[in-house]
């Protein structure tokens, strides 16, 4: 490849060169004029947007509104919250089927009598162990023991 290249400067005119040359001479200043340009109307839109009082948050926000308009109404999005609904509804049917099952109401009341009899005896154990802390000692008051001198 780099052979191809070097035979396609030799075949070149001095003439062509330089006409080449000018060429990308003139391409360049255009580049050079088209990116002023640019720059100059990017100013002119930012000075217009922050007139109108547009933020880049606004302009955030409207593009994602847009954005989320333009994905609500297509066509798979529409039949995909169609099936979501369908789901849902059927799920909706089966646990009310379900709750209303034979099975999960005996399961439901044995639930129910498992924790009041937890509860019944919590609620007893922390009675029993309240009256314990409150009931006066054996010796009534205490007494601080004299201190022995170790011999």
């Amino acid at each position: 490849m780099t052979d191809a290249y070097q035979q396609s400067e030799v075949e070149l005119t001095q003439a062509e060169k330089d006409l080449l040359r000018t060429e990308l001479e003139k391409t360049e200043e255009e580049i050079g004029t088209l990116k002023q340009v640019l720059s100059a109307r990017q100013k002119h839109a930012a000075d217009l947007k922050r007139k109108l009082g547009l933020t880049p948050l606004t302009e955030l926000s409207q593009d994602l509104n847009r954005s989320l308009k333009t994905v609500t109404e297509t066509e798979a999005f529409q039949k995909t919250a169609e099936v979501a609904a369908a789901t849902s509804d059927t799920v909706k049917e089966k646990w009310n089927d379900m709750r209303n099952s034979s099975l999960f109401k005996s399961f439901e009341s044995k639930l129910g009598t498992a924790y009041n009899s937890a509860k019944m005896a919590a609620s007893t154990s922390i009675d029993h162990l309240a009256g314990a802390a409150r009931a006066p000692s054996q010796s009534g008051t205490p007494v601080a023991e004299e201190a022995k001198p170790i011999s």
